[in-house]
């Protein structure tokens, strides 16, 4: 007996494609607008542990009046938007984000004076988008830097508030060149609302010191992993950088010794560790600010690796402050490389790490100025970095050199490798100690002074 085929219902269609399977019936998505991606599910038993542990972060904010009120009050604004940005579709998360970050700018800094920084960002913005050549679009953008900075020692100070610049510097100064890097090696204009929200990020109100974060990897993180995995990892690099920041407190307020205090070997050391890890205050405003884009669907890198525990100066550049060197390798290291790529490679490295080392040294100077409203350069700055860069291009020849096999008898003795793990570590933490004694030295000679005191001889 032959089996009883049940047909398809069949629908009428033209007469040149008489019928046709009806087309399948899609359940809608729970916790899914139409079209968002699976990301974006929401799910309110793993937001809401999310929102209470950013309310008990903020609870130790206040308490131990972490980083001032300005923090204090960007952090409010933050939980009052997440619920917010939660619940609305996709395409209106980034202007809801753009919103709260320029809420939180005229909050901290005034309406006057978040006028002026809009406006100005409007221009920088506007000549990007500019139907000319990248040429003339980096020029001008040139043109106007040079304006600004005309401007910034002291002209129309009745005019414009004195602390538009270093606001409007902290958006632009780095992330500009960024920007333009991109801009230039990409075929399409880049979304307005991607470019906007990238200039206006909501934690850069509270940390005039703030990660210079790559433009494609902040667009391609966005709700790049699964939302709440992404919030509980923001969480965990805030919680991250409110140890930090705790940490600094009690080394600055109850360790921490004057250079003139050092008196013999042990007060010198003293000096050396708590100067060094005053760092922790940057190490923990950044991690709180990246953890804080984590919470809205940015997915970023972490921003610091365990910098203390550095094997080698290489290492080290690593470690620390990651998104600067992720930054120096994209617009400097690796152009550089590339356009002596005819040389040996131990030349390109070396000239290339060298280039690195100095334009580090120009931009921190830079920043100086319109941070602090004047020019970083300074003897101890040079020498810090001028020992720093040799130190790592010594390192970045070896690592060239060195055979990508390990050593038999490393692998044979592990006792033998974690001793000599544990005495580079120590080499380098103590050299970055000195180094960064040198650094935040109002001079050579004071510098010099306070290690003859040290090591017992004549002040």
């Amino acid at each position: 007996m032959w089996p009883v085929i049940r047909r398809p219902a069949i629908t009428r269609l033209a007469p040149h494609r008489r019928y046709a399977p009806e087309p399948p019936v899609v359940e809608p998505r729970h916790g899914l607008y139409r079209g968002e991606p699976e990301t974006c599910r929401r799910d309110y038993r793993h937001f809401l542990p999310v929102l209470a542990h950013l309310g008990l972060l903020f609870g130790v904010y206040r308490v131990f009046r972490i980083e001032g009120r300005a923090f204090q009050s960007l952090v409010l604004i933050a939980i009052a938007a997440l619920p917010i940005h939660y619940l609305l579709p996709l395409p209106w998360k980034k202007p809801l984000f753009i919103a709260a970050s320029i809420i939180g700018m005229g909050w901290i800094f005034g309406l006057e004076t978040s006028g002026f920084v809009m406006a100005l960002s409007a221009v920088l913005i506007g000549v990007c988008y500019l139907p000319a050549s990248w040429t003339i679009r980096a020029g001008t953008i040139a043109a106007l830097t040079a304006v600004f900075a005309a401007l910034r020692p002291g002209a129309f100070v009745g005019v414009i508030p004195a602390n538009v610049w270093p606001v409007l510097a902290t958006m632009f100064m780095f992330r500009m060149i960024l920007y333009l890097y991109e801009i230039k090696h990409t075929k399409k204009p880049e979304p307005l609302i991607d470019t906007i929200g990238y200039f206006f990020l909501l934690p850069n109100y509270c940390f005039l010191h703030f990660p210079v974060v790559d433009y494609r990897t902040y667009q391609r993180g966005y709700f790049a992993k699964d939302v709440h995995a992404t919030m509980r990892a923001g969480l965990q690099m805030m919680f991250r950088g409110t140890i930090h920041l705790l940490l600094y407190r009690v080394i600055y307020h109850e360790l921490l010794i004057t250079p003139e205090e050092v008196r013999g070997p042990l007060s010198l050391l003293g000096y050396l560790f708590c100067n060094y890890l005053l760092y922790l205050q940057v190490s923990g405003q950044f991690h709180i600010a990246c953890g804080m884009l984590h919470l809205f669907g940015h997915s970023l890198p972490e921003t610091h690796r365990h910098y203390l525990l550095a094997e080698s100066f290489t290492d080290y550049w690593r470690r620390i402050n990651i998104y600067w060197k992720d930054f120096m390798v994209r617009v400097v290291f690796n152009p550089v490389v590339f356009r002596l790529k005819r040389w040996n490679r131990p030349a390109s490295l070396a000239v290339a790490t060298a280039v690195v080392f100095v334009t580090t040294w120009a931009l921190h100077a830079y920043q100086s100025f319109w941070i602090r409203g004047h020019w970083g350069f300074s003897m101890t700055d040079g020498l810090f970095w001028g020992v720093l860069g040799a130190l790592v291009m010594v390192n970045v020849q070896l690592d060239a050199r060195r055979s990508s096999v390990k050593s038999s008898k490393a692998n044979a003795n592990p006792a033998r490798a974690l001793t000599l793990r544990v005495l580079k570590t120590a080499t380098t933490f103590a050299t970055i100690t000195l180094l960064w004694s040198l650094w935040s030295s109002p001079s050579v000679g004071a510098w010099v002074g306070m290690l003859r005191r040290g090591i017992g001889g004549d002040g």
